[in-house]
C-alpha cells in the first residue's frame, strides 16, 4: 500500500520533466525557425538612429557592437552606401554587443545613445569604431570614452545624467532581445527589406541588384 503513492510522485516527476523537455524544444524550434525565416518582433529604433528617407526603397537595418572589428569595417562600408545613394538606402542602426567577449560595448552603447540625444550619435559611434582598438585594449576605457565626447563636442554634465537614466540601457538590451528572437548569431548581422545578411559581402551582394533594378 505505501508503494502507490511513490509511483503517483514518480508519474508526476516524469510529466513535469516531459513538459519541461516539451517546453525547451518549442523555444529551441521558435529560435531556428526564427532564424530561417527572419521572424521576430522589429523595434523602432530612436530617431537619431534612423538615417535616410522613411520612404527609401532600400531598407538596411544593421545589428553591430562597437568592439567588433568586422563591424567597424563593415560600417565603413555602409557609410558609403548611404553616402553614394542617398535617395535610395535607409539605414536603421541597431545595439547587439556581444557581452560575453566584449564587457563594456553596452556602455559604449549607452554612451553612443546619449550622445544621440544631444544630436551627435554618428559623431559618437564614428570615434567608437575609428579608435576602437584604443579602447578595447584599455584597462581603463572610460578614460577613452571621456576623450571621445570631448571631440565629438558633447556637454559631459547632460551626458552623466544621461548615462544615469536606466532607459537607456533598456535601449539597448531591448536592441539584443530583437536580436536574439530574429535569431543573430554573428556580428554584424544586417536586414535588406527584410532578408538576412551576415558579414559586410552579404550586405552588398543584397544591395547591389537592388541598386541597379532602380536604375
Amino acid at each position: 500500500m505505501m508503494k502507490i503513492p511513490e509511483i503517483k510522485d514518480r508519474r508526476t516527476l516524469y510529466r513535469k520533466l516531459a513538459a519541461a523537455a516539451a517546453l525547451v524544444f518549442l523555444a529551441t524550434l521558435g529560435t531556428l525557425l526564427a532564424r530561417h525565416l527572419n521572424l521576430g518582433p522589429e523595434r523602432p529604433a530612436p530617431e537619431y538612429r534612423d538615417f535616410g528617407p522613411a520612404d527609401a526603397p532600400i531598407v538596411i537595418e544593421e545589428f553591430t557592437d562597437f568592439a567588433c572589428p568586422a563591424c567597424r569595417h563593415s560600417h565603413s562600408g555602409l557609410a558609403e552606401i548611404e553616402k553614394t545613394y542617398p535617395d535610395k538606402v535607409r539605414v536603421i542602426f541597431k545595439h547587439y554587443p556581444l557581452t560575453n567577449i566584449h564587457p563594456w560595448s553596452v556602455e559604449a552603447a549607452v554612451r553612443a545613445d546619449c550622445a544621440g540625444r544631444q544630436g551627435k550619435f554618428k559623431e559618437y559611434a564614428g570615434l567608437l569604431f575609428e579608435k576602437q582598438s584604443e579602447w578595447v585594449r584599455s584597462r581603463e576605457p572610460q578614460i577613452k570614452f571621456d576623450e571621445f565626447a570631448d571631440k565629438a563636442g558633447l556637454d559631459r554634465a547632460v551626458l552623466a545624467a544621461c548615462m544615469d537614466d536606466p532607459e537607456m540601457a533598456r535601449q539597448v538590451t531591448g536592441d539584443m532581445a530583437e536580436g536574439d528572437m530574429r535569431g543573430i548569431n554573428a556580428t554584424p548581422t544586417f536586414f535588406v527589406n527584410g532578408k538576412r545578411a551576415v558579414g559586410f559581402g552579404q550586405l552588398v551582394d543584397q544591395v547591389r541588384p537592388l541598386i541597379i533594378s532602380l536604375k
